[in-house]
């Protein structure tokens, strides 16, 4: 029996640092707090106005939920939501209610190998195909219109791999990004807390394992059943920076251990060796929010400091307190990221016109936005 419970925290570790897929601190401080989460929101749980399937370049079918708002606000972007490794598009339940009584059309989808998406063959497993990925849900979704695009950890990395492949699509069409603890990559990513050695030992070796484990899905399973204090345990250490509420806890354990053990295997070594600097510049120009909290554990304080270099249009907000799970920890702070970060296009966007109509030098073009240092009042809670 303790070599089960061995086993289950060495696989609830790798998960909940693969969830991870990147993070960091930087400029601008807000102060966390024990979260508190909208109490007229069910827990993890939507229910989307439609639904549709989209197949992927290589026939993969993916799982896309669209909620229309009742009044839809005046010229307003859709907001596309991409979620991070091991979570589903229920990750964004907080931030898809409360975007969605703005006004604000809402498309959020299971990434491949997650959720009720297809898995899709091995080799297609990658970031790469993650960002063409994202276009296919686009193109059935919102085929025409501006576009926000936000993305947690993982479904950060597919916005730039986005970039990369499409800068014509996000030059025309896209108003703003959010990059929610996430990273470029490009110095290994994966982090289990075990030492250098070890970590790339269960980064290389740990893939195999989950595969061979895949195939006998009665001992996954009674590993699970074993040992689910441990999930919750390795999710709470590596997912959050403050205590949460044990019902949240145990749902999002749920979904990060139900995720199919051949994606975890096949993505895992994908996010440790994944650097997508290169596609950065197809993000400038578009007004771009990073966000992290400051007790991200699961990847270093340099990449979201590196992001932010790349982007001379980024503010940064590091929340204090917080760890890797933010649409979660804290969604307060992320919708008001996100809502913002619409406001301040659209502002921009007006200023140009009124330049443009007087024939005057204003307006946004030419200017250099400088990351903004924000700092809030230490309102106590959980450390």
């Amino acid at each position: 029996m303790a070599g089960v419970g061995k086993r289950v925290a060495q696989v609830a570790g790798a998960a909940g640092v693969a969830a991870a897929a990147a993070g960091a601190a930087g400029l601008g401080v807000r102060h966390s707090r024990r979260p508190r989460l909208p109490e007229d929101v069910p827990l993890l749980e939507c229910r989307p106005t439609r639904t549709l399937t989209a197949a992927a370049s290589d026939g993969t079918v993916l799982h896309v939920e669209i909620d229309e708002p009742t009044e839809p606000a005046e010229g307003a972007p859709t907001l596309v939501l991409a979620h991070g490794f091991c979570l589903d598009a229920s990750g964004w339940c907080f931030q898809r209610h409360a975007l969605v009584a703005e006004g604000y059309r809402v498309v959020t989808y299971d990434q491949r190998g997650h959720g009720q998406s297809g898995i899709g063959e091995r080799d297609r497993s990658t970031i790469d195909q993650l960002g063409r990925d994202l276009r296919t849900v686009i193109d059935a979704a919102a085929p025409e219109g501006p576009l926000v695009l936000v993305g947690h950890s993982m479904g950060g990395m597919t916005i730039m791999s986005l970039a990369g492949h499409y800068p014509d699509l996000v030059r025309s069409r896209v108003r703003g990004v959010a990059l929610v603890s996430t990273s470029a990559g490009g110095t290994g990513l994966v982090r289990l807390g075990l030492g250098k050695v070890l970590d790339l030992a269960v980064v290389r070796l740990g893939p195999g394992v989950l595969t061979n484990l895949a195939r006998r899905a009665e001992v996954w399973t009674g590993m699970r059943r074993v040992g689910g204090s441990l999930e919750m345990g390795a999710v709470q250490r590596y997912g959050f920076g403050g205590t949460v509420d044990q019902a949240l806890l145990r749902r999002v354990s749920d979904v990060i251990f139900s995720t199919p053990l051949e994606t975890i295997g096949e993505l895992l070594p994908q996010l440790d060796e994944v650097d997508i600097h290169a596609n950065l510049p197809g993000l400038v120009g578009v007004p771009v929010v990073v966000v992290v909290g400051s007790k991200d554990e699961l990847t270093p304080p340099q990449h979201s400091a590196s992001l932010v270099e790349s982007l001379p249009d980024a503010e940064h907000i590091v929340v204090a307190g917080a760890g890797h799970l933010l649409p979660l920890e804290r969604p307060d702070l992320v919708t008001d990221a996100v809502l913002a970060l619409v406001r301040r296009r659209r502002d921009e966007d007006a200023e140009d016109v009124a330049a443009a109509a007087t024939g005057s030098a204003g307006g946004r073009r030419g200017r250099r936005r400088c990351t903004r240092r924000t700092k809030g009042a230490a309102t106590g809670g959980a450390a």
